[in-house]
């Protein structure tokens, strides 16, 4: 199987596409799909952030994982 990769940006419903010339007459496979951004987006990590200096552990359960009668 040939694969051919293709890195082009969409101007019209209509792409000329000169790479696919060699494959024209045959059963092909034509995926479509955006381009993943590098960056992250700008609000990811804000929910993550916000926990920053919260103490989120429970020491109730955190005894009771601790405790040799749970093992």
């Amino acid at each position: 199987m040939n694969a051919i990769r293709i890195r082009t940006r969409l101007d019209s419903d209509t792409p000329h596409l000169p790479e696919l010339k060699p494959l024209i007459g045959k059963t092909v496979e034509i995926i479509v799909r955006e381009e993943a951004s590098l960056l992250p987006e700008k609000n990811t990590y804000d929910a993550f952030l916000a926990l920053a200096g919260h103490d989120l552990v429970d020491p109730d359960a955190y005894k009771c994982l601790r405790s040799p009668s749970s093992n």
